[in-house]
C-alpha cells in the first residue's frame, strides 16, 4: 500500500471517529436537555422530571463504556501486526501513524469531557430535588416516593462515595 492510500484510509477513520464522537455528544447533549427543570414548574412535572433524573442517572455507567469502548474499538486496529506492515515503509509513514494516535487520544480526552460533565450535570440535578424536599420536609409535607428515590440518591450518589471521574480516568 502506498502512502497515499494509507493517508487517506486514515483520513477517513479519522472523520468517521468524529462522526461517531459528534452522535454521542449530541445524544448526551439531548439527555441534559431533557433533565432541564423549568423554576415555575408544577409538582407533577417535578415528579416526571424525578423518572428522568433516575432514568438517566442509571445511564452514566453506560455512557462510561460506550465511550471506553469508542476508543478501544479504534485502539485494536493498531495491533503489532498493522503497526509492522506500515512501520517498514519510512518516516512519512510513520508521521501519518503518529497523527492517528495523537487523534485518538485527543478524542477520548474529549468523550471524557462529554461524560464528565454529563455526571456534573446528574449531581447537580440531585442536589437541587435535596434542596428542595428539605424544604417540602420543613414544611410538613409528605414527600412521594419518587422523590424520596431521587433524595436517597443524593445521600448514596455516586460523587459523595465514588467518583466516576476515578472510571473516567481509566478510559
Amino acid at each position: 500500500m502506498n502512502l497515499t492510500d494509507f493517508r487517506i484510509r486514515a483520513m477517513n477513520d479519522e472523520v468517521q471517529m468524529i462522526d461517531d464522537f459528534n452522535f454521542f455528544e449530541q445524544k448526551v447533549e439531548s439527555f441534559k436537555h431533557e433533565l432541564y427543570l423549568s423554576s415555575y414548574a408544577k409538582i407533577n412535572e417535578i415528579l416526571v422530571w424525578c423518572e428522568l433524573l433516575i432514568k438517566y442517572e442509571k445511564q452514566i455507567d453506560l455512557l462510561c463504556l460506550e465511550a471506553k469502548q469508542a476508543i478501544q474499538n479504534k485502539l485494536n486496529k493498531l495491533n503489532p501486526t498493522t503497526i509492522e506492515k506500515h512501520a517498514n515503509v519510512d518516516v512519512k509513514t510513520i508521521r501519518v501513524w503518529s497523527e492517528y494516535v495523537l487523534e485518538l487520544l485527543e478524542l477520548d480526552r474529549r468523550y471524557q469531557d462529554v461524560v464528565y460533565n454529563f455526571c456534573v450535570s446528574i449531581d447537580n440535578c440531585i442536589r437541587y430535588l435535596v434542596s428542595y424536599t428539605d424544604e417540602l420536609a420543613k414544611y410538613g409535607f409528605s414527600l412521594p416516593q419518587i422523590m424520596v428515590k431521587v433524595r436517597d440518591l443524593g445521600t448514596f450518589h455516586w460523587l459523595n462515595k465514588r467518583s466516576k471521574a476515578e472510571l473516567l480516568g481509566s478510559i
